[in-house]
């Protein structure tokens, strides 16, 4: 009987037992193995626990970036845990992943979804190094609403009005952004084709101002449009956009406002039309986007 043996794993002995008949397999491993840390609580709003989902990349190092990702759910209560096989893609490619849940417009109204994406930022960059992270490192992403919501956190930083002083002691500064077919000027949504009115009271835009109609409030929409914090003084992280030409709940021509005001203040930004593709489709984590993303996320020199 042999005793158990102390060394390290990458020094333990290759077993010389065999079988007739055995197939070998010499692989190098090109899948990467992923930790889940669920249900983290990050602030507590007046007896309402908010939480993150983290998905990390086992293979990490300090350098490892982080998503802190916001997904839709038209300002409302969102399933977050809904969207962890999708994020999971990005994670195989070596990027850690938060998945941040924000108050629904049922109970806090603008801006309390980007209030609390800029605290889970903060959370997630003070406790970084507990995850063999880098607060250095950190991205914002979201789709649909939460496109909405990670433009107005990145691009408002630093701006008094919209900070707290939930962990003051870190920044709520990002490396970049990248919007999912986001909305940016909510007045604007009717516009063009949509399957949705956009404009009344009980509409998710309408709901995002505590329940009122979009076009008679402007003291209460002015606020909520991404294009009022672009301008040519302020420095401001790159921006990488992807809407599909076919989207039928959040109509293309959102995006390309945004990404004509980014590219008029002369703010790097790069945006990416899919054709044909609606609202959410497969498209966007097709290996091609997620190409995309992974390039501009690990070769960002801001």
């Amino acid at each position: 009987m042999i005793q158990p043996i102390t060394v390290p794993r990458e020094q333990f002995p290759k077993s010389t037992v065999t079988s007739d008949g055995m197939i070998t397999l010499n692989i190098s491993s090109d899948n990467q193995a992923m930790e889940y840390i669920p249900d983290m609580e990050y602030i507590d709003r007046d007896g309402v626990s908010l939480s993150i989902q983290l998905v990390l990349p086992c293979d990490r190092t300090n350098n490892t970036p982080l998503v802190i990702y916001v997904p839709g759910s038209a300002f409302r209560w969102q399933n977050v845990k809904r969207g962890i096989p999708s994020v999971s893609l990005l994670v195989n490619r070596g990027i850690a992943v938060a998945m941040v849940q924000y108050r629904g417009s049922e109970i806090a109204t603008f801006p309390a979804q980007m209030l609390d994406t800029k605290a889970a930022v903060r959370f997630m960059k003070k406790n970084a190094h507990s995850y063999g992270l880098n607060p250095d490192n950190v991205y914002l992403m979201g789709d649909s609403s939460g496109g909405h919501t990670v433009l107005m956190a990145g691009l408002t930083a630093g701006l008094k009005e919209f900070e707290e002083e939930i962990y003051s002691e870190v920044s709520s500064e990002v490396k970049g952004i990248i919007d999912l077919f986001g909305p940016t000027d909510i007045t604007k949504m009717n516009d063009e084709p949509s399957t949705q009115n956009h404009m009344e009271a009980d509409s998710p835009e309408g709901c995002l101002i505590g329940g009122y109609d979009v076009l008679e409030h402007p003291e209460l929409t002015t606020p909520t449009v991404v294009m009022n914090y672009i301008d040519s003084v302020r420095e401001l992280p790159p921006v990488l956009i992807f809407h599909g030409t076919n989207d039928e709940l959040v109509p293309f021509g959102q995006s390309c406002m945004l990404y004509d005001k980014l590219v008029k203040c002369k703010k790097r930004a790069t945006f990416y039309a899919i054709e044909n593709a609606h609202h959410g489709g497969r498209e966007f984590w097709s290996t091609r986007v997620l190409d995309i993303m992974e390039e501009f996320i690990k070769n960002n020199d801001r």
